[in-house]
Order: structure tokens, then C-alpha cells, then sequence
């Protein structure tokens, strides 16, 4: 884990970010990303990645729509 202090810059606030967690990230200065704050937990993805994730998260919906009734029957157990 590593530690980092947010510094205030006006009315926002400013995270640096060493630039191996960029490198890992695979963004450059200047790019934008996609943040986001789930349970107090913040989030930091690379454009890319966070489309990556929003069509898995499509697909996942898609298939436990298409198989709402298998799911019901399988969840009643055995008679």
C-alpha cells in the first residue's frame, strides 16, 4: 500500500500520482480517466479500461436477463 497526501488547490483538491501507477494504469499526463467513489472507495481507470468494464457489466445483465427463468427454476432447488 502506499501512502499519498491530497493537497488543496483552490476549490478542488490535487492527488499526485508517481508515475509507475500511471505506467501501470497506462495513462500519460493529460489524458483524461474515469473516476468514481463506490463505498467511500475511490476509483481511478484508464478511459479504456472503464469501457472495458461497463460492457462486461452489459453482457453479464444480457445473459441473466436472457436467463431469468432457468435461474428462478434453479433456484427453487429440487422437489
Amino acid at each position: 500500500m502506499s501512502r499519498k497526501r491530497i493537497m488543496a488547490s483552490e476549490d478542488s483538491a490535487i492527488l499526485l500520482l508517481p508515475q509507475e501507477i500511471l505506467d501501470a494504469m497506462g495513462v500519460t499526463d493529460g489524458d483524461e480517466i474515469d473516476v468514481s467513489v463506490t463505498e467511500g472507495t475511490l476509483t481511478l481507470r484508464s478511459l479504456d479500461e472503464a469501457e472495458r468494464v461497463r460492457n462486461l457489466g452489459a453482457a453479464a445483465d444480457a445473459v441473466i436477463k436472457r436467463r431469468k427463468a432457468a435461474y428462478e427454476e434453479l433456484a427453487k432447488g429440487a422437489e
